[in-house]
Parts: C-alpha cells; structure tokens; sequence
C-alpha cells in the first residue's frame, strides 16, 4: 500500500479527540515517518510541535493502534535499543538501510542527547538545544555554530556559577568578553578544588570544534560538512560533561 493511501487512512481514522493518537496521526500527515525515527526523536518532535509530553513507556501504548491498522511499522536494528517507527510502505530493508547509513550519527545522537546529560544542562539551554536537535546531522553550518555557541556559553555559566566570571573579561576591551580560545585555556588553568575546568588533553582536542565554528560563522565562501564534525563529536561531549560538573 502506497505511503499516500496510508496516510489518508490515517486521516481518517475514528480516534478519541484531543489525545496522544491525534499527535501521531499528525505526524504521519506531516510525513515525519517517511524514513525512521527512534522513540526520541519521536518524543522530542511531539513536544517540539504540540508543546506536549509524551513518555517514553506510552509510545508502544499509542503506536499499537496505528500497527494493528497497518500505517506504522516497528524496526529494530542491532546495536540499538528501542524500536525505529515508519511508515509500513516502506519496507524492512529500505529501513535498515537508512538506519545503517546513519548509524553513527544517530549513535552521538543517544549520547549528545541523553537525558544524563541533558538534565545537567538544566533550562539554561533549552533554545540551543532544540535548535541542534532539528539540525543535527543535517546541516553542517548549522550543528558546528551551535555545538560552538553551546561551548562558549557553558564556559561562561560555570565560571559565573563559582564567582569568577570577571576573569572572561576583555581587559583591552570594556564590557566585551575574550575570545573563545582563551576561554578554552583558561578552563585549563582555573580550578575548583584543584580539579580544572577542562583538563588538558579535552581542551586541546575541542579546538577543532571551535575552527569549525568559526568557519560557519564567519567564512562566506566555505561550508562546514557534517562528515568534519562526527570526528569531533567524543571530544565536545567529554568537553560538555567536565564543564556541567562545575555548575
């Protein structure tokens, strides 16, 4: 059955009004299950449009009824936890295959994501990360501006959080911040209880997410690919996770 008869029938469907079927049902006219998305990726984009919560433990519950109607069909891929949700026109095998093709991204994805690190992160980035969640793996320009913005203002956050903040500031230039290198060397060498902001080895790793960043921002005749960022991405979340200790 093709993917637009199944969307309409979708459409159609008699579904108790104002609950969680509705969000899916939604989503599936919007075409976002046209390829795979993990039970995150699905939560994240209910709450992205609808501004609702949905639970990880519901999804199976809400997704039954769209499987027993032949819309929706659950893939699992070795190496992952959790179902992949699609459309049933597309067949296991295509989905595998797009599952595969992006398989280390969608691996950072878990990672960069995770509630552990997201939770630390607390509401000082909710914008930031929206924004790198829509963008991911799909723009360059975009993932390395924002994994570059995210860095410098988790920097200024934790050295705000533990009172030295004055030591961001420009000394050449009044009410103006130093530049983002020298925030990163800075991280190494102040300390909270003798532990460093970055140590070392993270600092000097990050900087290639720092080039990158500069790159989107401020080269008008060059692109950033995302193939150059999955390299870097260990290291920005290592950088993420010493810096969220100090908050």
């Amino acid at each position: 059955m093709s993917g637009r008869i199944l969307k309409e029938k979708a459409k159609n469907l008699q579904l108790q009004k104002g609950s969680k079927y509705e969000f899916i049902r939604t989503l599936i006219g919007q075409d976002f299950f046209d390829s795979p998305k993990t039970t995150q990726k699905l939560i994240d984009e209910v709450r992205d449009v609808f501004g609702k919560k949905l639970k990880t433990n519901e999804v199976q519950t809400y997704m039954k009824k769209f499987m027993g109607e032949g819309i929706i069909r659950a893939v699992r891929s070795s190496g992952f936890s959790g179902n992949f949700w699609v459309l049933a026109s597309v067949s296991k095998e295509k989905a595998l295959q797009v599952i595969n093709k992006n398989r280390k991204i969608m691996a950072i994805e878990e990672e960069l994501f995770s509630d552990k690190l997201l939770k630390k992160f607390e509401n000082n980035f909710d914008i930031e990360i929206s924004d790198l969640r829509h963008n991911f793996g799909l723009s360059g320009n975009c993932t390395a501006f924002l994994l570059r913005k995210i860095l410098e203002k988790l920097i200024y956050i934790t050295f705000s959080k533990n009172g030295i903040e004055a030591k961001l500031e420009d000394k050449t230039k009044p009410g103006w911040l130093v530049g983002l290198e020298m925030m990163i060397n800075l991280c190494v060498s102040e300390k909270v209880n003798g532990v460093p902001f970055l140590m070392s080895k993270t600092a000097k790793e990050i900087k290639g997410i720092k080039f990158l960043g500069d790159v989107s921002a401020h080269n008008p005749l060059t692109n950033v690919d995302i193939k150059t960022i999955i390299p870097q991405m260990p290291y920005i979340i290592t950088a993420y996770e010493e810096l969220t200790k100090k908050l």
